[in-house]
């Protein structure tokens, strides 16, 4: 084998010429009608920008930013309970803000004052992302974009500044694909508006909470009882959302993406609770959309919320551990202990973030990287030299991630990471060694990268190439 090595901090690169043939995802070369059904929105492929573009970045960012306890907040401070995830919410609610202090109440503290999406723009581009792009709704009914359906919005509250908009501007201008994430399938039944915990009758506010449900409604929303539809993926009837909040989950997405023109549409789980003709009918807007733009465009679901060959599945703070057929992605987060900003936030350094990013192209992932501006729009100055030191790794080496494909296996190695598809490897704890390496093609070139350099004088033995290995019949000059 003829190598080189490309060595920088804790990757080396290897390039050497290879004779195989690799898989390549066909592009639709017609132009099709898509209708409301499974079968034809099966017709839809994935484009060949989003199999080139490998890395991206999107954001948590909106009124909670302002408070630093996580997106979950402006739910859990309303949730009376002495166990789980957020109990301790409520208590520090009222001992820093008061039982009359209500969420809407922090719409005027998300001021944006210090946000530039230029500067952003040349960050994220910067960074080596190729597609980029804020929530347009998480799932506190606060939409960051300027919204005649939703009048609870960044344009008329808050900033009162179209964040969405100045952001597409600022992003297609550097070249980058636009992206647009969408979480407010959650909001049906996320405010406990049966508590009496919450004032509904705020003059101005009287449907930013949404409508009465039943007590038990956001966790028992699943027939598996599973809030996010992970094991089941299908609707409790008793708990089903109003053909009003239906209406108008559906027609924030028509907003965004019929003014936006976004590339990657990107949809958080529970997605199941809509009904299965809302869905098939929103993503064959989607994508009669990009037919009318002549663009390609990516729309991403997670769990079990949509067929699998109809869109790209997501996995949350996940990875497959092995190679796939199909291409699919993972959101994680920058920090590894939040969503949004948070005063105090254990953040992954550049080399653990480059590995992740090796090891899912390696699989024939794709990875958007979430990051945690403040209320009033700055981003972390470490987050900030962070991407930029992966932007510098990657405008070096990346010509053994960008516009590659898989090989006939993703690599080998000693750690080996816990089985989990749908979900669930964040690789915490996970530690590579010199021994770890991960491949990915691109034409006749095959790289080799080891995920951790070597000591001077190591040798080691590839045994994917000997006799038996997946790649032993591979032909290598």
């Amino acid at each position: 084998m003829k190598s080189t090595i490309l060595g920088l901090a804790s990757l080396a690169l290897v390039s050497c010429s290879v004779q195989h043939q690799t898989t390549k995802n066909k592009v639709a070369d017609k132009k099709i009608e898509y209708k409301a059904d499974w079968e034809s929105l099966s017709q839809h492929q994935t484009p060949e920008w989003f199999l080139d573009a490998k890395f991206g970045i999107y954001f948590h960012w909106g009124v909670y930013s302002k408070i630093g306890r996580g997106e979950w907040y402006p739910r859990q401070m309303y949730e009376e309970k002495n166990e789980g995830w957020g109990k301790d919410e409520r208590e520090y609610h009222l001992k820093t803000y008061g039982e009359d202090v209500n969420y809407h109440d922090f719409i005027k503290d998300f001021t944006a004052e210090h946000f530039d999406a230029n500067e952003w723009s040349k960050l994220f581009k910067a960074s080596g992302a190729k597609y980029v792009g804020p929530v347009a709704e998480h799932c506190d009914n606060f939409s960051n974009w300027d919204s005649k359906i939703n009048k609870f919005n960044a344009a008329k509250m808050g900033p009162k500044r179209n964040i969405v908009g100045e952001l597409e501007k600022a992003i297609k201008g550097e070249g980058l694909k636009f992206v647009t994430t969408f979480h407010h399938s959650w909001e049906w039944g996320w405010y406990n508006t049966w508590s009496g915990l919450i004032d509904t009758t705020a003059v101005g506010f009287e449907d930013f909470y949404g409508e009465r449900t039943l007590p038990e409604t956001f966790g028992k929303m699943s027939t598996g009882f599973d809030a996010s539809g992970q094991s089941a993926g299908s609707i409790d009837t008793k708990y089903a959302p109003s053909r009003k909040f239906i209406d108008i989950w559906k027609a924030k997405i028509y907003e965004v993406v019929d003014q936006y023109q976004p590339d990657l549409l990107w949809f958080d789980s529970r997605l199941f609770v809509i009904p299965e003709k809302d869905r098939l009918e929103m993503v064959a807007h989607y994508y009669n959309k990009s037919l009318e733009w002549n663009k390609p465009v990516v729309l991403t679901y997670k769990n079990e919320d949509l067929p699998l060959n109809t869109a790209v599945i997501d996995l949350e703070r996940g990875r497959f551990d092995e190679k796939t057929e199909f291409p699919w992605l993972t959101d994680d987060s920058y920090a590894w202990n939040s969503w949004s900003w948070r005063p105090n936030m254990r953040l992954k350094n550049p080399h653990i973030i480059l590995d992740e990013l090796v090891d899912i192209v390696s699989k024939n992932g794709n990875l958007i990287l979430n990051i945690t501006p403040t209320y009033d729009g700055l981003i972390p100055e470490e987050m900030k030299n962070g991407l930029i030191e992966i932007g510098n790794w990657l405008s070096k080496y990346g010509e053994a991630i960008y516009k590659t494909r898989p090989f006939v296996t993703y690599g080998e190695g000693v750690t080996v990471l816990k089985k989990n598809h749908f979900g669930g490897v964040q690789g915490d704890g996970v530690k590579y060694t010199a021994q770890d390496f991960r491949f990915t093609t691109n034409g006749n070139t095959l790289y080799i990268i080891q995920l951790v350099p070597p000591v001077s004088g190591n040798e080691f033995l590839l045994k994917s190439f000997a006799k038996g290995g997946l790649a032993e019949k591979i032909i290598i000059n």
